[in-house]
């Protein structure tokens, strides 16, 4: 992709700059977060503090996830400028394996960008610092900020949607891996004879506690117990979904509660293989699957509980993310001002055999 096109002033330099005639008062100082998905790019200003001061949201093109992130961060920069805001870093939170370090997107499942180097590409059509990271250590990262981990530092974080993702912060510093494809929890086997994944796998975590799991064990649920109340919700097989196995447990739905009692036991045993690694002080768990409350969350505190204390380990707090949807946005603003001064450097950059 070529660099081409506007330069936007705004945030330019360490002052930022000011049109002509402006008194000096101080601007508000913010960064921009995009969290890019599949089907759309959501984006904002976010101040120092966390607050969101301006929002943009943009159908994702999935054959040019770049220009996507590229239209929103525009977007953004002409709102900072009418609202005074100096804009001092991007950060993009994206799903797949990323090379934090240089900003390029090494492999993604469900987009193509038309140009991997995001970093590249963004810093030379605004002139800021730019930072790419994956999505959950984005989301991870805005818990450890501005939500529920704030005052730790050794904070696990787990989102539950389609998929299982993951971010690890220890000593306040992402874990990131070799190549930044590390802290993959989603992907590790809680099961090796169960379900196929398609990483390549089976029986890995994002089997049992994702969206699709959970839709996938319904679907199973209702073809032995037609009369279970999720089809009358869902109204068809094909249509369930992970809401509709959520209101059926909430009507105490025996095939709907046993579905998420399994799942949520698969979590349980997930999060203490992170207390066995990682050794966290807080696990916060975010994305749509929570919303299915305590049918899901009970049964993965218990079994959470009985293997710590199997161990004699200490009780690890498990909190659900005070951020929600907006985690992805305000961790990857908060994670472009924090990177913007403390650069990645990684020994699979450095090269072989250096120190």
């Amino acid at each position: 992709m070529q660099s081409c096109g506007s330069h936007y002033p705004v945030g330019m330099g360490t002052t930022g700059a000011r049109r002509r005639g402006q008194d000096e008062r101080v601007k508000t100082k913010a960064s921009i977060g995009v969290d890019i998905g599949g089907t759309g790019t959501k984006a904002a200003v976010v101040s120092e503090d966390g607050k969101i001061l301006a929002r943009a949201y943009k159908a994702t093109d999935v054959h040019a996830g770049t220009k996507s992130i590229i239209d929103s961060v525009e977007d953004l920069l002409a709102q900072a400028a009418e609202l005074e805001v100096e804009i001092q870093a991007v950060g993009v939170g994206a799903a797949g394996f990323i090379n934090a370090a240089t900003g390029t997107i090494t492999f993604a499942p469900n987009l193509v960008y038309d140009d991997p180097k995001v970093a590249e590409a963004l810093r030379g059509r605004t002139g800021l610092a730019v930072t790419v990271d994956n999505d959950a250590n984005a989301a991870a990262w805005g818990e450890y900020e501005h939500g529920a981990g704030r005052g730790s530092e050794y904070v696990a974080y787990i989102s539950m949607g389609t998929g299982v993702g993951s971010g690890f912060i220890m000593e306040g510093r992402l874990v990131r891996g070799l190549t930044g494809a590390g802290a993959e929890m989603g992907h590790t086997v809680i099961d090796a004879y169960g379900a196929q994944c398609k990483c390549g796998l089976r029986g890995c975590l994002e089997q049992y506690a994702s969206g699709q799991a959970i839709t996938r064990m319904a679907k199973e649920a209702v073809a032995k117990d037609p009369g279970s109340s999720i089809l009358a919700f869902a109204g068809s097989v094909d249509a369930i979904g992970g809401e509709h196995v959520a209101k059926a447990a909430r009507q105490y739905d025996d095939a709907a509660r046993a579905v998420l009692r399994r799942s949520g036991r698969a979590l349980g045993i997930g999060l203490s293989n992170i207390a066995n690694i990682f050794d966290p002080e807080v696990i916060v768990l975010g994305g749509g699957v929570v919303a299915a409350g305590e049918a899901f969350l009970g049964p993965a505190r218990d079994e959470l509980a009985h293997m710590t204390e199997q161990q004699r380990r200490r009780p690890i707090r498990l909190a659900v993310s005070e951020l929600k949807d907006d985690a992805g946005i305000i961790g990857a603003a908060a994670l472009g001002r924090h990177e913007a001064t403390s650069p990645i450097t990684t020994r699979a950059d450095r090269g072989p055999g250096s120190p």
